[in-house]
């Protein structure tokens, strides 16, 4: 088997899976940083090397990127901590422990790195995800590494779900603020096909920004399940203001409660403009948001019924 050329991070969640699954069906090998501990959640299979280290740990990174020409990150620690995970912060992991894996591409030799960032328009939240995501970016571009930074909208999967408190399978939905501006809502699946392209692409550009084929706002997003669903769901609004306050009271304390607080009050500030337009010159035909909302409520009303 040829020596591994990527390295995947992030692999056990849920963007970095689809990226690793797309590697293996495409015959491509590749290595897969895995957390002390985390080694049953890693992908396996032909082409895929595991080799255990942690952002936080500098001296397990060397060994990691020994090697590779290619690597590709999407882990964070506000996905870890929305799956139930408490022991990862995101000063530890996306600010200092991605300043640990650019230090270590660097002395390695690496050529490209693709990070998995957040939309432009999130950069004012001012929390301290978003925060360590353009501390990222500053880094990546002042260093000797390819970068190719990739700025998706909000997930379909995520943000509409109940891990944010859009819990439409109970019939109860939280908006946070007045719910009225519209987000290209773009599926992981998609951001995942979109990575994998950009790191086998030729010449890819520094910056993509991407977004789903078409923007619905909170408002119509729950309108929208009540039609499937044919039944209403009841709705509840967080005003601005307790989010302002829950951004600056919460951030030393809870820095991803006030982290999601900030991004959802910069969501609900102003709608995104981005589309799919980088995703379609990629070859991508992205999901939009109305089949996600339809094909989620049927996966939902199957599993209710077994």
């Amino acid at each position: 088997m040829p020596e591994p050329q990527i390295l995947l991070c992030g692999a056990t969640g849920a963007l970095g899976g689809a990226i690793a699954s797309r590697l293996q069906a495409r015959g491509i090998p590749f290595r897969a940083l895995i957390r002390p501990g985390r080694s049953a959640a890693a992908p396996a299979g032909f082409g895929i090397e595991q080799v255990v280290g942690d952002l936080r740990d500098p001296a397990s990174l060397r060994g990691a990127v020994a090697g590779v020409g290619t690597v590709i990150s999407t882990a964070n620690a506000i996905s870890r901590a929305l799956a139930g995970e408490g022991d990862l912060s995101i000063r530890d992991v996306d600010d200092g422990g991605y300043a640990n894996l650019i230090a270590a591409c660097e002395q390695a030799g690496v050529e490209r790195f693709l990070f998995a960032s957040m939309l432009g328009d999130f950069g004012a939240a001012r929390t301290p995800f978003t925060d360590a995501k353009l501390a990222t970016e500053r880094r990546l571009r002042a260093s000797r590494l390819r970068e190719v930074i990739v700025r998706p909208d909000l997930f379909q999967e995520v943000w509409l779900s109940p891990a944010v408190g859009f819990d439409w399978p109970h019939g109860k939905v939280t908006v946070y603020g007045r719910g009225e501006s519209a987000h290209a809502y773009i599926g992981i699946d998609d951001v995942a096909e979109a990575m994998v392209r950009l790191a086998l692409a030729e010449d890819p550009p520094r910056i993509v920004e991407m977004g789903g084929p078409a923007a619905l706002s909170p408002n119509d997003a729950v309108a929208a399940f009540e039609r499937v669903l044919g039944t209403p769901i009841k709705t509840s609004h967080v005003p601005r203001v307790m989010m302002r306050i829950g951004r600056t009271v919460m951030r030393r304390v809870k820095p991803v409660t006030a982290s999601l607080m900030g991004m959802a009050l910069a969501s609900d500030l102003a709608p995104t403009t981005v589309r799919d337009e980088a995703l379609r010159e990629l070859g991508i035909d992205a999901r939009p948001v109305l089949r996600y909302i339809d094909q989620a409520a049927a996966a939902w009303g199957v599993a209710a019924a077994a």
